[in-house]
């Protein structure tokens, strides 16, 4: 029993790190007037989670549908977990750099992004937040398959995974918790970031269904 508290504990924990980094990513993405330059350096935040190994949602969803194949459902409470660790750590960065000097810059332009999410209709949203699953999967799965033996492949693979669905307007669920708690509109925002999260979840899961159907048809 304490073994499960404890370990339940370090994962949410470790969600709560990836929620501080991806923070800290999108603080200095909306500090730039050069959206691609924004875009690059919100890198610094997957980039932190990856090394340090944090939990990160959009990171370890896209394994779900294997990891239930393999009848082992409580990675389903595991995602939950860092979801709430995730939505913890973007909510304390928020809170804190309102304090600062930055903060009533950054509360404008995360009003700036909120508005155009909280306009935007509920299959806009799924859609966009598919497609950053997608994206979001390939920087992951190639960072954590390669970059022992191919490191130049893997940074690559998540600067352009970060870099694509910020300039192409996907929605990433962890990065909207950040600009909404900056933005005052949490509540507001609610029902627009489940719907973005389970987007990343179905499309953080597409390419790995695609490889297991076309796996099995080879064998």
């Amino acid at each position: 029993m304490k073994a499960s508290v404890k370990s339940i504990l370090n994962t949410f924990l470790l969600a709560v790190g990836a929620g501080l980094c991806i923070g800290v990513g999108g603080s200095v993405s909306l500090l730039q007037s050069n959206t691609l330059v924004g875009a690059i350096f919100f890198t610094v935040g997957l980039f932190t989670i990856l090394i340090f190994g944090f939990n990160l949602y959009t990171g370890m969803v896209g394994y779900l549908g294997d990891r239930l194949l393999e009848k082992k459902p409580s990675y389903l409470g595991t995602v939950a977990c860092v979801w709430l660790g995730n939505f913890a750590g973007t909510a304390i960065v928020a809170s804190v750099l309102r304090l600062t000097r930055n903060g009533d810059r950054l509360r404008l332009a995360a009003q700036r992004v909120m508005e155009v999410k909280l306009n935007d209709t509920w299959y806009s949203l799924l859609i966009l937040g598919v497609f950053c699953g997608m994206m979001m999967f390939l920087a992951v799965d190639t960072y954590k398959k390669r970059h022992k033996d191919f490191l130049l492949l893997a940074c690559i693979a998540v600067i352009l995974g970060v870099v694509v669905f910020i300039l192409a307007g996907f929605e990433h669920s962890i990065a909207d918790m950040f600009y909404a708690v900056l933005a005052g509109k949490t509540r507001e925002a609610i029902v627009p970031i489940l719907l973005i999260t389970l987007g990343n979840a179905i499309g953080g899961n597409l390419i790995p269904m695609i490889l297991r159907v076309t796996k099995t048809e080879n064998q």
